[in-house]
């Protein structure tokens, strides 16, 4: 058991790569394949000690993961958020730093700092794994994972014959809101972005071919969830259609995609939140519904589902602002609550803002 622990730690301190996003979480096993070529199980080109770890995280760690009960899952992700809370320096940095966008310096050492960038390091590496859990996903599985309320907003919303837009923020682990939705009989399309869209946005890293080839696993399980994505970059006729057909969309209102931005306030400050979201919601007419995803002690999700928006739907001066301020109240309030579900995506805008140049919270009055 010592030695495992000890390569466990070795493994995360390697594979503490400079992307935020995937390949940031490892176990190591020792594993051993005297007559098994790693190039032509996996399809890629694997040269150097970082594509040999992540060969091994995309595949037989992956495949273990699948196989594992959930509660063992989650005690993996326990152990690996530990491991990179005492050893990845620039992680625990990045968080840190991002703490200080939720909460004002002098309220820091009564609010447990430490604490708080534990558990956003546990909640990643969590998430991270149920990445994994995608395809082995169904209608049994789901319900034992998250635990839903406000279900009756959307039965109620949909007979207005308008569609609903579930309109949430990176908090927490939202990307279980398309399976917690789709596996209860509801039809859902998803605005989403590729992750293959991080080799065309971190043009100044280069990607080896594993690491091409991690991008395109982790798209694969996205597509296995049960909705129809859209792609942000693409035409969003398919989104206007669905809300047509009276069915369901979901957007996340903080991402970095949409050409149009207002500053709102948020967090003491001022933060930029994309426009399309609630610029659909006023054309169509569709009822919005805030969803956010709570994570308790046991791994299990709480899918909280609000009262509807009171949308604005006249094009008038200073609308959209309002509509979006209405749902990032609800948001703000949230982050207060639990700040360790937000931290790694304010870390993840604060490191895209470096190469893209586009801020998310361009004033902070802490």
């Amino acid at each position: 058991m010592r030695t495992w622990i000890m390569f466990l730690v070795k493994s995360f301190i390697i594979f503490d790569l400079d992307l935020p996003v995937s390949d940031c979480s490892f176990v190591g096993y020792t594993l051993q394949y005297r007559d098994l070529s790693i190039a032509e199980t996996s399809g890629a080109s694997v040269s150097d000690p970082k594509d040999i770890l992540r060969w091994l995280y995309w595949y037989p760690f992956r495949f273990i993961i699948q196989a594992l009960p959930i509660r063992v899952v989650y005690l993996i992700g326990n152990i690996e958020g530990t491991i990179l809370y005492h050893f990845s320096k620039k992680r625990y940095k990045s968080l840190k730093s991002a703490l200080s966008s939720v909460i004002k310096k002098e309220d820091l050492a009564t609010k447990n700092e430490r604490g708080i960038i534990r558990d956003a390091l546990k909640l990643f590496c969590q998430n991270e794994l149920e990445m994994f859990l995608y395809a082995k996903l169904n209608t049994s599985l789901i319900k034992n994972m998250v635990v839903c309320e406000g279900l009756s907003y959307i039965n109620e919303s949909l007979k207005q014959g308008k569609g609903v837009m579930l309109l949430f923020a990176h908090f927490g682990a939202n990307q279980m809101i398309m399976p917690a939705i789709g596996y209860r009989g509801y039809k859902m399309y998803q605005m989403s972005a590729p992750p293959t869209v991080w080799v065309e946005k971190l043009h100044n890293k280069k990607f080896s071919s594993m690491g091409k080839r991690a991008l395109d696993i982790r798209w694969e399980q996205e597509l296995s969830l049960p909705v129809t994505h859209i792609n942000i970059f693409g035409s969003l006729k398919e989104a206007f259609v669905c809300l047509k057909r009276n069915e369901i969309l979901g957007i996340a209102i903080d991402g970095g995609g949409g050409k149009s931005r207002v500053a709102v306030d948020f967090l003491g400050g001022n933060a930029l939140f994309s426009t399309g979201a609630i610029e659909i919601a006023m054309r169509t007419g569709c009822v919005v519904l805030p969803v956010f995803m709570i994570k308790g002690r046991d791994g299990r999700h709480r899918m909280i589902i609000e009262p509807p928006l009171e949308i604005i739907k006249e094009r008038r001066e200073g609308a959209v602002e309002k509509n979006i301020t209405a749902f990032v109240k609800k948001l703000e309030e949230y982050v207060l609550t639990y700040p360790s579900h937000y931290l790694n995506f304010l870390a993840l805008r604060k490191f895209m803002e470096d190469i893209d140049g586009i801020p998310f919270i361009i004033k902070n009055g802490g």
